[in-house]
């Protein structure tokens, strides 16, 4: 049994926009309890308050270390969302089973890509294995359960042989050290947790072993599962089986999870989750930075791509496959350095951002460093269902006031129809009017801009001449689905005449097409992106599904 502590009470509350840690204290063989404040502050005439400060700060560093925990009764919840990849289609049927001891403990069927277990504390370890036909397998290793679990996870289709004949054992080793000079190795309890007190950053040295198909990446993140997009950015990443590097632990406190990640080359995945507890030293008197929200602060983005970002640095370029769309939601704020509050607020650790299906419940997503200002949201996000966030300031255990950063509906992918001239049109006029129309959005009529624009290719020059039409705006913007473009209406970049020559073969294509809702009430852009040939408006470029070839009049 792990005993009690004399300090059994604490609570955090604000006072002249400042924090104070309150803790009741119970004298010993007596029922009398006498608030610490008011203890402290009978000590401090005595001249001993620096010291009572100490004992304040210890007994917090003994708090958040487990001597007092809940019981191991208590159940808590492993969370899974799968999708295809991170921030692609949910992965609906898939079979996940949970095991202890190689026996299966509970099975589910993903709905909307989700599944839930219950499981008691500290009753790890557990194996989850996620698979479904046509597609690679997922096997995630957890050390053991130390609160709640959420596992955004991948569930890809498989390279290169089919799911039947993808056979491949996966196995992952790892070591915790204090510092990049491996000197110092951090060792787990009996309950495979590991106590990390006072550092600010861990270095993780990480070897992934296989029976068959050879490691293609390996990843590590704190707090939430590393994916392998730049979307869950920053994370440590290995083109190869060996991963080390060091994890910025300043904005995390209390229990979290480390994850490390490791994928073959027929794109099955294994992860081991390890549970941390980290304690530090907090200043118990902060005024904190109440975090100023950008405008807008939330953008979502339906992409006609997918995107597969293999860097650290948001600034890569990707690799892309034409496929199914990814869709994701970027937040926005001012880092504390970059505020208006830097001179007369404290610099916080971190930034904890809150989430919310109703705009009511919020739950914790995640804790991001006070470095960054971005964050990018993959998980459980629809076209359609509208998603609320808030922020707040971490200070060690502490948090300052939540700060609601805005609210966003993801639009539907939206597509062409009505196209002319059509694919292989002859006898087309040398001064042509093209048009099509922008459908797939008609219920957000009224709220929403169309964003549009085209080349035309002459597929008789090997220099590759193209013509655009050269206006003073970046593209063409209407409050209308219905496009049309009137050669004869504009001039068009390297064409003699405004026109056409006869009897000769073209391309053309809208290299733009896009559907935004700048909503201010909200705080939010909503953008749903069918092409963008020429980086205008999305955050990677995307090729035109098809190019329409035409051929022009002899007149």
């Amino acid at each position: 049994m792990r005993q009690k502590l004399t300090f059994t009470i604490a609570m955090v509350r604000m006072h002249g926009g400042h924090f104070l840690v309150s803790r009741i204290k119970r004298l010993e063989n007596s029922d009398e309890l006498i608030g610490e404040c008011e203890f402290v502050e009978r000590m401090t005439k005595a001249g001993m308050y620096k010291f009572f400060l100490s004992v304040i700060i210890l007994l917090s560093l003994l708090l958040s270390s487990c001597i007092i925990t809940k019981p191991d009764t208590e159940s808590v919840e492993i969370a899974l969302y799968v999708s295809e990849y991170n921030s692609g289609p949910a992965v609906d049927g898939a079979t996940v089973e949970l095991l202890r001891d190689g026996h299966v403990v509970d099975t589910k069927q993903t709905i909307d890509g989700k599944a839930r277990f219950n499981v008691k504390l500290y009753s790890g370890p557990y194996l989850v294995k996620i698979s479904k036909s046509g597609h690679a397998k997922t096997t995630i290793k957890i050390l053991n359960i130390h609160s709640p679990l959420v596992l955004n996870t991948t569930l890809r289709r498989t390279k290169l042989l089919s799911s039947e004949q993808n056979q491949n054992e996966m196995d992952l080793s790892f070591d915790i050290y204090t510092s990049k000079n491996k000197i110092s190795k951090l060792l787990s309890d009996d309950s495979s947790i590991y106590n990390i007190l006072g550092l600010s950053y861990i270095y993780i040295s990480a070897k992934s072993t296989t029976s068959n198909f050879p490691v293609s990446f390996m990843y590590a993140k704190l707090g939430t599962p590393p994916g392998a997009e730049y979307l869950t950015s920053p994370r440590l990443f290995a083109e190869s089986n060996i991963l080390e590097g060091e994890l910025d632990l300043r904005p995390f406190s209390g229990k979290l999870y480390l994850f490390i990640d490791a994928y073959d080359v027929n794109d099955n995945r294994y992860e081991v989750v390890v549970p941390l507890t980290v304690t530090k030293f907090t200043n118990l008197k902060i005024n904190p930075y109440v975090v100023e929200a950008n405008q807008p602060a939330v953008y979502a983005y339906n992409l006609n791509t997918t995107i597969k970002y293999y860097s650290t640095q948001d600034s890569s370029m990707p690799n892309q496959s034409k496929s199914p769309t990814n869709l994701y939601v970027k937040l926005s704020w001012k880092r504390w350095s970059e505020s208006s509050q830097r001179n007369k607020t404290d610099e916080p650790d971190g930034y904890v951002i809150y989430k919310s299906y109703d705009g009511k419940e919020y739950q914790k997503l995640t804790v991001v460093s006070s470095r960054q200002n971005t964050y990018y949201d993959t998980s459980d996000i629809r076209p359609g269902s509208r998603v609320w966030y808030s922020i707040s300031s971490k200070y060690g255990g502490m948090e300052g006031p939540k700060v609601f950063l805005g609210s966003v509906e993801p639009l539907p992918m939206v597509e062409i129809t009505d196209v002319s001239p059509l694919d292989g049109a002859t006898d087309v006029s040398l001064s042509p009017t093209f048009s099509w129309k922008i459908s797939g959005v008609e219920k957000y009529e009224g709220k929403i801009k169309y964003l549009y624009d085209m080349w035309i290719y002459d597929l008789t020059v090997n220099s590759g001449v193209f013509h655009y039409p050269l206006i003073d705006i970046p593209y063409f913007t209407s409050d209308s689905s219905i496009v049309t473009i009137n050669m004869s209406s504009y001039v068009w970049k390297d064409l003699p005449d405004g026109k056409l020559q006869p009897g000769k073969p073209y391309e053309w294509a809208p290299e733009l097409i896009a559907v935004m809702w700048d909503d201010n009430e909200n705080n939010s852009l909503s953008l749903s992106v069918n092409c963008d040939y020429n980086f205008r408006i999305s955050p990677v470029v995307i090729a035109p599904e098809k190019y329409y070839l035409f051929v022009t009049s002899d007149e």
